[in-house]
C-alpha cells in the first residue's frame, strides 16, 4: 500500500490527491493490479494493492500521482509505502480508527466498508484484499462492541463541537449555518441540535436538506450567501472540487448583514478539498479553522482512553495475528487440498479393486462399502492433514508435507 495522511501532508497537499467518485470507478473498473482498493477521506488517500509480480513504492506512487494528474517527483516524499505484516497493521489500525486525528472515531469504519464495497462491487478486490478487509472490519466491530473505546472517541464532528463551544462558550441565542448534509453534516446537525434551535442548512440536493425541516430552515445551496452574513457559526461539510465560500463573497454579504451584525464569527471549513477559502481567516472578528486544526484538541481526551485503547490493541493483534496465519497458510492449503484429494482418490482405486474381486456383491452393499472407504479417507485427510494445518505453524506444516511427500 501507499498513501499520504494528516500525519505526514497538511492539507493544503492532501487536497490535491482528492480522487472523485468517477475516476475512482474508472480506476477499479479498469486496475492494472490483480487487486485494488481506493480509499479516500479528508484525512488520507491510499491504495492498497496485491499482486503477483514485484511492486515498489515509485509504482504506486506513479499510480495515484496519475489518478490526480499530480507529478510524481514533486509530492512522492509526502507518501509511506507498506508491504506485508507492515500493510497489514497499517489497515487494521486505521479501520479500527486508531490511527485518525480523533483516535477510536467510528466514521473511519464506515468509510473502509464502503471503499471495500465499492472496490468489490467492480470486481477490483480477489482473496486477498477480500480477506484483509473482511478481518478488519470484523475486528473492528469486535473493538467497539467489547471496548468503550467509541463512547471515549471524539471524531471530527465533535471536535469541531468542541471548538464551537471553545469560541463562544454557549449557542445560547447563536445562529449555525451547515453546509453539506453528508455523513459528516448530518452528524455535525446532531451535535449542533443539541446546544441550539437556530440552525440553517443547506445541502447541493435541496430535498436533502428539506428531510430535517423539523429541527432547522433548509436553504437551497444556491442562496448560501443569502444567509451567510447573519450566521455566528458556519460549519462546510460539502464535497467539492473549488471553493464554495470565497473571501470577496464573504466580505460583501457580511457588510449587507441584518442587525445585529455578529461580533465575531466561527467557520469550521471540515472538507478536503477545503469548502472555503482559508483566507477568510485573515478578516477582523473571523476565526477560520479547517480539519488540522483540529488535531490540537485531540490531547484533552487522550488520557481517559488509555485503559480502553490497551484492550482495543489486544484485540487488534488478533485480529492481524489470524491474518496472517491465514496469509502463511494459504500457499501450503493449496498443497494439503492435492494430498487429500489423492488419499480420497487412493481410496476409490482401493475400492474398486474390491469390488472387482466380489462381483456376486449386490448394488446396495457395493455402495455401502464405497462410503465407508470415502468417509475413511476424508477422515484420514482431516486428522492428519488438516489438523496439521490449523494447529502448527506453516514452516512444521511444510516439513510435516515434504515428509509426506508433497511439494511445499
Amino acid at each position: 500500500m501507499a498513501g499520504m495522511n494528516h500525519k505526514v501532508a497538511e492539507i493544503a497537499i492532501r487536497e490535491k490527491f482528492y480522487i472523485p467518485m468517477d475516476i475512482k470507478t474508472c480506476a477499479l473498473q479498469d486496475s492494472p493490479f490483480d487487486e485494488l482498493l481506493i480509499l479516500a477521506t479528508c484525512n488520507r488517500t491510499e491504495v492498497y494493492v496485491a499482486s503477483e509480480k514485484p511492486l515498489c513504492q515509485e509504482d504506486l506512487v506513479q499510480y495515484v500521482c496519475g489518478l490526480v494528474g499530480e507529478n510524481p517527483e514533486q509530492y512522492s516524499h509526502y507518501f509511506y509505502y507498506k508491504e506485508g505484516e507492515e500493510a497489514v497493521r497499517h489497515v487494521m489500525n486505521v479501520c479500527a480508527g486508531l490511527d485518525s486525528v480523533a483516535m477510536g472515531e467510528d466514521q473511519i469504519l464506515h468509510q473502509i466498508g464502503r471503499a471495500y464495497e465499492t472496490a468489490h462491487q467492480y470486481g477490483a478486490t480477489g482473496l486477498a484484499l477480500n480477506k484483509l478487509f473482511q478481518e478488519a472490519i470484523r475486528t473492528t466491530k469486535r473493538i467497539k462492541t467489547e471496548t468503550n473505546l467509541s463512547k471515549l472517541s471524539c471524531n471530527i464532528p465533535f471536535l469541531a463541537m468542541k471548538q464551537v463551544q471553545k469560541t463562544f462558550g454557549d449557542l445560547d441565542n447563536k445562529t449555525v449555518y451547515i453546509v453539506g448534509l453528508g455523513e459528516m453534516g448530518s452528524l455535525m446537525l446532531k451535535y449542533v441540535q443539541e446546544n441550539t434551535t437556530h440552525i440553517y442548512a443547506s445541502s447541493k440536493t435541496f430535498a436533502n436538506a428539506q428531510k430535517y425541516v423539523d429541527v432547522l430552515t433548509p436553504v437551497p445551496f444556491e442562496d448560501r450567501y443569502k444567509v451567510l452574513g447573519d450566521c455566528d457559526v458556519v460549519i462546510l461539510c460539502s464535497a467539492c472540487q473549488e471553493p464554495i465560500i470565497t473571501k470577496e463573497e464573504f466580505i460583501s454579504v457580511t457588510k449587507a448583514a441584518k442587525d445585529p451584525v455578529p461580533s465575531s464569527r466561527l467557520v469550521i471549513d471540515l472538507g478536503s478539498p477545503r469548502n472555503a477559502e482559508a483566507s477568510i481567516g485573515d478578516l477582523p472578528g473571523v476565526e477560520y479553522v479547517c480539519v488540522d486544526d483540529l488535531e490540537k484538541i485531540v490531547s484533552e481526551n487522550r488520557k481517559l482512553r488509555m485503559v480502553e485503547l490497551e484492550t482495543a490493541k489486544e484485540i487488534l493483534e488478533q485480529g492481524i495475528g489470524e491474518f496472517l496465519q491465514w496469509s502463511r497458510m494459504d500457499d501450503v492449503a493449496k498443497e494439503i487440498n492435492v494430498l487429500a484429494e489423492k488419499m480420497v482418490g487412493s481410496a476409490h482405486e482401493e475400492v474398486e479393486k474390491l469390488l472387482r474381486s466380489l462381483p456376486e456383491l449386490d448394488e446396495t452393499s457395493a455402495h455401502k462399502i464405497q462410503m465407508m472407504y470415502e468417509r475413511f479417507a476424508k477422515k484420514m485427510a482431516n486428522e492428519y492433514l488438516y489438523k496439521v494445518k490449523d494447529r502448527n505453524p506453516s514452516e512444521d506444516v511444510k516439513v510435516f508435507l515434504k515428509c509426506l511427500g508433497g511439494e511445499s
